[in-house]
């Protein structure tokens, strides 16, 4: 297992809505309902994802884009990591340097600034 800690920063409110959207393809791709929106969080190493599963964008009428999950762990509570992937630039999400997680329940504590331990199955 690789852990890291980060703290939580703001997020655009993007994924939220795609969640909200797409509820019933992410339900399927994760096999579980998740909770809308992602958690940022900001590490001070530089950590490309290990892709476990990924969902087509073209199963969400976004045809430009993957998105790629790895199974990982926040603050003791199941998740995944998920970075979206551009096919034409391989390009997408934040940056390595910020960690897109979403999780089927809302994570405790982690409101913005919060310090959090994220862990990953590698």
């Amino acid at each position: 297992m690789v852990g890291l800690f980060g703290y939580v920063v703001p997020g655009a409110g993007h994924f939220a809505a795609r969640i909200k959207n797409n509820e019933k393809a992410f339900t399927q791709v994760t096999g579980e309902k998740l909770f809308y929106g992602t958690l940022n969080v900001k590490v001070d190493v530089l950590i490309p994802i290990k892709e476990h599963f990924r969902m087509r964008g073209s199963e969400i009428e976004e045809p430009l884009y993957d998105f790629l999950f790895e199974v990982c762990k926040v603050n003791g509570v199941w998740a995944y990591r998920v970075k979206p992937l551009n096919l034409l630039s391989a390009r997408g999400g934040h940056g390595d340097n910020v960690i897109e997680l979403v999780s089927s329940q809302k994570i405790p504590d982690v409101n913005a600034g919060a310090k959090v331990q994220v862990m990953f199955f590698r």
